[in-house]
């Protein structure tokens, strides 16, 4: 028995002062579409050529908000404000397609496609990590941005290629005093407004 003690203490003494990193959360994000990487919606964008490109086109080319999810549709006020942001913008300086937009007023369309696939993962010591004394997160995959506008049945611009091809981000917080850290900064609140 007392063997059987001595192998339960070990095995636990192990399992507490081991990383334990397969216990750490982790989340996966993914804005669905059919592009399952930075480079094959590159591709597919590529091929739009304001001017030339047709609306059955574009849905040919899998731009299609109503056959592939999160495209979002934005209308000419929508797409307008994207461009005037700064007071001091005309629209004479814009692109000849946002102007044709702004003249077309509700023949005028946008779709802005924003795929991506982050995964975030927290890796490290499980209990440094639980008890918040070292929270270490890494980010990783893609995110792509892209906005095409159309006017009847013509795209008249494509936005120039936007996006992070390789996410790649770390976050360290550390606390020294781990779950006591918080209790710090409220508590001299507290004591001020009892006082």
């Amino acid at each position: 028995m007392e063997t059987f003690g001595r192998l339960f203490a070990t095995v636990f003494l192990s399992f507490l002062f081991s990383g334990c990193a397969s216990l750490l959360p982790s989340t996966k994000a993914t804005v669905i579409s059919p592009w399952e990487d930075f480079d094959s919606v590159r591709a597919d964008y590529g091929q739009i050529i304001p001017g030339q490109t047709t609306l059955e086109e574009l849905y040919k080319l899998g731009f299609s908000p109503f056959g592939v999810p999160n495209l979002r549709i934005l209308n000419a006020t929508d797409t307008i404000n994207i461009f005037m942001q700064n007071p001091s913008m005309r629209l004479e300086n814009l692109d000849l397609g946002i102007q044709k937009c702004f003249e077309a007023k509700a023949r005028c369309t946008s779709y802005r496609i924003e795929p991506s696939i982050l995964d975030n993962k927290r890796i490290g010591n499980f209990w440094l990590d639980l008890f918040t004394f070292k929270r270490h997160t890494v980010v990783t995959g893609w995110e792509f941005r892209g906005l095409i506008v159309i006017v009847d049945n013509l795209v008249v611009y494509k936005d120039p290629l936007g996006g992070r091809p390789a996410v790649n981000t770390e976050e360290i917080v550390v606390k020294p005093l781990g779950p006591l850290q918080d209790a710090a900064t409220i508590i001299p609140g507290l004591v001020t407004t009892v006082f």
